[in-house]
Formats: C-alpha cells, structure tokens, sequence
C-alpha cells in the first residue's frame, strides 16, 4: 500500500558536538538545510533540531557568537593522557529528548555529521533518536561519511541509510523504496539543475544565511578536500543567485555569508555580474566570507565592488610566504599578486584592519619559524594575520603522504584528526612554539590598535 504524501514528515537534526574549542563562526548545517527543501519540494513536512545553539546574548553584531558548551568527562579511553579538556558544544542529551518529545513520529530523519572528528555527537544522536522513534527512517549524511564511509559504516550501522554527498540518487531510491512512493522532484544536488532554496525559515528569522554560488575548485591544494568532495565545478546563474538573495530579504535577512570555497573563478561570468548586481540592489547587505578568497584574482575592480556590494571585511588566503611549501601545497598565490590584491584592497577603501589573512600552522614537517616569518610580513603590511592550524582530512594529498608521521592513529581514528590536537607536532615546530605563536600574534595586532 503506498503511503499519502500528505502524510509524510522529515526531521532534520545537527547534533551537538565533542570538541576542545568551537565558536559558531556563521557556521549553519547548509547542506542538510539544502536536502529538506528538496523534501518540501516533494510535500514533506519539515522540523528541524538544531543542537548547536549559541549564546544569544553574546552574539556579535556581525553574526558570530558561541556555542553552549559544557565541560565532560572524556567519553572514550582515546583521549588518555591528553591535557586538554574536552567539552560538549550545544544542547545536552537530556535537553535533545526534552525537543524530541514534542516531535509527531516522522517519516524519515535526516543527521548531518560535519567534521570528521565529530561523529561521536552524531553517534550519540543516533542512538537517541532510535530510541525514539523505532520506526522511522534514519539516513546519515555530510562531511563525515563522505571522507570516512567505512568508519562510519560500523560507527553508525544503527542508520537504515549512510549516504556520501555524492549518492543523490541513492538517496531518493532509497525514499521511494521504503516510503512507497514516486518523488516527482528529483534534482540533481551537485548538477546543473537550480537547487531550491534551503530551508532556513525553520529557524524563524535567521541572523545570517549562507550562499553558496558555486561547488567545486579549480585548486588541487595538498590540504583540501574540496575536490574529493566536489570533483566537477558548477557554477549557479548570477540571475539565481540575486534571486535567493531577494527571498532571503523579504525574511528580513540583512547578513549573507559567502561559502564558496572559490567565488572569484572566471569572475567577467560569475562573481563581477553577481556583484554588480547586488550593488544594484534597493538595500544594504552585510557580507562576510570566512573561506578565503584568492588573493592572486583581486584586482581593482574586484576590489571595489567588493566594498560596494556590502562586503564588512575580507578573508584572503596567504597560508605561507615560504615559496617551497606554497609551490607544494597549492601554487596559489605568490608573494607579489599577494601585495598587489592588498594594495587594490587599500585604494578601494577596505581600512587594514578589515582584512584578515589566514596563515597556516602545524602542517607536516614546518618549521614553527616560517609562520612567525608570515605573521611579521602581514603585519608589516597592516593587515590581520589569522592562524589557521591545519587539520589531516583524508583523501588529501597531505593526508595521504604524511598520515603515517603523525603522533597520532589518525588513520585510525577520526578523533586524532582534530587540529586542537596538533596531530603533526614535532620538535621543529612543538606545542609551545605554537603558544607562542599566538601569543605573539595577540601582542603584534594590539600594538596596532590606536
């Protein structure tokens, strides 16, 4: 017997998370966001969990703020012998029955897992939410099964399903399958068809809400996993990007945050059109993009309609000013184009303390001077260096060489591939050498200020 569509419910959760250190960077569970209003599209109805809540009355005026945290017992044996205090991000276990009680028995539930050292929250959720709901259908999905699927095939085997971000199609067989029914929409997720827009009026009225115009890069850095996950580039129509934009405003959203991992790849067709027009636009926006944009396409007219279109401050990518590790690493950037995106940053009236740079730290084998070395050549220039500490994510190039170096089973064990644990400390570059740094950071941006 096939079920009324109009009976049909999807619940989509983001667990809490276990972390050493976690703050709410404009982060939002984008692609889960994505894969209910694909739902909606076919007559779902939707609730939404989001574990991770924040501290309200702390939240910035840009958007960031923290998580709700508490301090834990350490909850596997695996972190033995490690300082660090672990801690729990977002609501707790009891307060995530608490919401599930006043959920009607859904259909399917949709658990994103986004970094890999997270899957313990996800876990946890999972038993959880089994409990509650014996009889739904529970699909995980998200960063964490696409790079760790065979860890998070015996880790989650509680799921009916565990979906890579490239299975779409596995993921509505799936539905129609065990819900006996026909969906009549069936995008492409990473293809060229219009993806609806996510769903983020569950939240009510969003503080921000991230854009994403593209996937994919045209990059093959040694320390990302942009192209394992996106392997093709799609590229949205600057005409639909306006659009959502429009359909963000009438919820009254004044802050938009870049998430492409590329925005500036052939700018004349993508970003240049996207950013004329929303300079054209009736109203302010407030713009931020925490993944860095590349230096090496800013030119001056990038530059100014960057400024114009609303963006409050820029985040560019230097990662190293050591010419070897940059040649092996990306080859992105050198130290000329570099001074010239600063420079058509300043003449179009970006003030220096609104561009941040992100400096890369704890890579295989570096030397802890060459990010001091950075850190000295970008505040010598007036610009805000940003430590970026790297994080071993596999089916990277980096991973892949080097994993067999760390002090840890990284390959092992997804937990030892967090960064708050400095996985590749080694005496060239130790635990306090890294304190240092920061410290010395701190002290280099404060004697700057006015």
């Amino acid at each position: 017997m096939k079920v009324s569509r109009e009976t049909l419910s999807a619940l989509l959760i983001n667990p809490y998370i276990y972390d050493f250190s976690a703050y709410s960077f404009w982060s939002a569970p984008l692609g889960l966001l994505y894969m209910g209003a694909v739902l909606r599209k076919n007559d779902f109805h939707l609730s939404l969990i989001d574990c991770l809540e924040i501290v309200e009355e702390k939240r910035k005026e840009d958007g960031r703020a923290p998580f709700i945290k508490e301090k834990i017992k350490t909850p596997l044996q695996t972190f033995d012998g490690i300082r660090k205090r672990l801690k729990r991000y977002g609501i707790s276990e009891s307060g995530l029955i608490k919401k599930l009680e006043h959920v009607h028995r859904p259909d399917i539930i949709l658990i994103t897992s986004i970094m890999t050292y997270w899957y313990t929250g996800t876990k946890e959720v999972l038993r959880v939410v089994r409990t509650a709901f014996p009889e739904s259908k529970i699909i995980i999905g998200g960063i964490y099964p696409t790079l760790c699927y065979g860890h998070a095939a015996i880790h989650m085997a509680d799921a009916d399903l565990i979906v890579r971000n490239n299975e779409i199609d596995v993921f509505y067989d799936f539905i129609e399958e065990h819900l006996s029914i026909k969906l009549r929409y069936r995008t492409r997720f990473y293809g060229s068809d219009i993806l609806p827009y996510p769903c983020f009026d569950l939240y009510g009225s969003p503080y921000f809400v991230p854009i994403l115009t593209s996937f994919g890069c045209i990059y093959r850095c040694a320390y990302c996993s942009t192209p394992f996950m996106y392997p093709r580039i799609i590229r949205r129509k600057p005409g639909h990007v306006l659009d959502e934009i429009l359909h963000w405003h009438e919820f009254n959203v004044k802050r938009l945050v870049l998430y492409d991992d590329n925005f500036l790849y052939d700018k004349t067709n993508h970003a240049i059109p996207i950013l004329k027009g929303i300079g054209d636009l009736p109203f302010k926006l407030d713009i931020y993009n925490p993944n860095a944009m590349n230096a090496a396409l800013i030119d001056e007219e990038i530059a100014g309609l960057l400024l114009c279109s609303g963006f409050k401050e820029i985040r560019i990518g230097l990662e190293t000013i050591n010419p070897e590790t940059q040649r092996k690493t990306g080859n992105k950037v050198d130290r000329a184009g570099f001074e010239r995106a600063i420079r058509c940053l300043l003449k179009a009236g970006f003030k220096s303390d609104t561009i941040g740079v992100y400096v890369l730290a704890g890579l295989p084998f570096q030397k802890w001077t060459d990010v001091k070395d950075a850190i000295d050549y970008l505040c010598d220039l007036g610009v805000t260096p940003h430590i970026a500490e790297y994080t071993p994510i596999p089916h990277t190039r980096l991973y892949e060489k080097y994993s067999g170096f760390a002090r840890y089973p990284v390959t092992e064990e997804p937990l030892y591939q967090n960064n708050a644990l400095f996985p590749f400390c080694w005496k060239g570059f130790t635990e306090e050498n890294l304190v240092f740094l920061k410290g010395y950071l701190k002290e280099k941006t404060k004697s700057r200020q006015p």
